[in-house]
């Protein structure tokens, strides 16, 4: 296929189609309907995604991006037509290179941030912009064909979404309810770790399996994670960078405080729960970062611009608290972040006065690459905090 050609390739949907069966993903395609549009329906959870797929045959920005851009053009028009689904653009390839994979999903992210933004090849490259979807990441292995990619094993993440907000589980004992939403154990095995996170069967024990053959769990009478300090040294250094955007206040005489707004959000979010077109998963949002460990009392750094976690980039919700990305550049008032891990990141929130509240664990992670004196932020949560799992009946 010519890579000016940006007609989809059956061969480029089964190939897209088993990346996301193996990061079990629901999946209902190739589409063979004709919509367009539309390649391929998936489901995650209570996530819908729509997948829209070009392909290249060249590593080649100037190629690549004009295809990303009508996928992400194509798969926009028909998420408008469909409600509560999430637009997913896919460029893929026989073999793409990891800095254009990069710098497509940087472009996606800088230009279409309500829409994920994805690169597969058939040397195993997957790399997706966020929306639930870092499951799906993975290098390239060794070269292979399409046929012979969907035979393979699919590459295991120790800290995809779902394993992140695991570990956040199992840590759970050796840290404080104020600190840490998450069930408390201990665990006897995956199977009773999967039912207290609410988790397939399935992804605990594929969990629960690499931990030890990382050296990172031990099972006697119940699941006991072990070389803690190296087990959070490689979670920081997988740590993905969230997409990031700049907001103002819309009405600045009113300029009431971050958690003050997301604390009335929240409120009117409780009362819509029992709503029968309510989904209750579908604007999960709290304060994050510098904001979040002051409203935590963890406070460090003063004067850093305040930060808070959404689930989706929506223009709509962001009105509604007070916000507008609408010529922010300028004069920027709040950072909203979309996270890599929503799972990790929403369901481990705490609620402080009203207000959700990232975790403890997730703002270590947050803080520890943050240029405002981020590093200190985090070596002083990991020595007050997370130091003391050790002395909680952990290795």
């Amino acid at each position: 296929m010519s890579s000016a050609q940006s007609n989809r390739s059956p061969d480029y949907e089964r190939l897209v189609a088993d990346v996301l069966r193996r990061a079990g993903l629901d999946v209902e395609g190739p589409s063979r309907s004709g919509e367009p549009g539309i390649d391929i329906r998936a489901r995650l959870g209570k996530k819908n995604y729509i997948f829209e797929i070009k392909s290249s045959s060249e590593s080649r920005k100037d190629r690549a991006i004009p295809l990303i851009s009508q996928a992400i053009l194509e798969v926009q028009s028909a998420a408008a037509r469909i409600p509560g689904v999430i637009p997913v653009a896919v460029l893929a390839g026989e073999r793409l290179s990891e800095s254009l994979a990069d710098q497509i999903v940087q472009f996606g992210m800088r230009n279409a941030p309500n829409v994920a933004v994805g690169v597969v090849d058939a040397d195993g490259l997957s790399h997706f912009s966020g929306f639930g979807l870092d499951s799906l990441n993975a290098k390239a292995s060794l070269p292979r064909s399409v046929e012979s990619f969907e035979k393979s094993s699919p590459a295991v993440n120790l800290f995809s979404d779902l394993n992140q907000w695991m570990l956040k589980v199992l840590l759970s004992e050796g840290i404080s309810e104020d600190w840490l939403s998450a069930p408390r154990g201990p665990y006897e095995n995956a199977s009773k770790l999967a039912e207290a996170a609410r988790v397939s069967l399935m992804s605990a024990s594929r969990f629960v399996r690499q931990l030890s053959e990382e050296g990172f769990v031990e099972q006697h009478q119940s699941l006991r994670l072990v070389r803690i300090e190296d087990l959070l040294d490689q979670w920081q250094a997988a740590r993905r960078r969230a997409r990031e955007i700049p907001l103002r206040w819309i009405l600045r005489e009113k300029n009431k405080s971050l958690a003050s707004a997301l604390r009335s959000y929240a409120h009117s979010r409780l009362k819509k729960l029992h709503e029968p077109q309510f989904h209750r998963d579908s604007s999960r949002i709290c304060l994050a970062l510098y904001a979040a460990a002051e409203k935590l009392g963890l406070k460090f750094v003063h004067g850093a611009q305040a930060h808070f976690y959404l689930e989706k980039f929506d223009q709509r919700l962001l009105h509604e608290i007070g916000l507008s990305a609408e010529n922010a550049d300028h004069q920027v008032d709040v950072f909203v972040r979309i996270p890599e891990s929503p799972e990790a990141v929403f369901r481990a929130a705490v609620d402080r006065d009203g207000v959700p509240v990232a975790d403890v664990l997730q703002i270590w992670l947050d803080v520890s690459a943050h240029p405002s004196r981020g590093r200190e932020q985090a070596d002083i949560i990991r020595r007050e905090i997370l130091s003391d799992l050790r002395n909680k009946g952990w290795g």
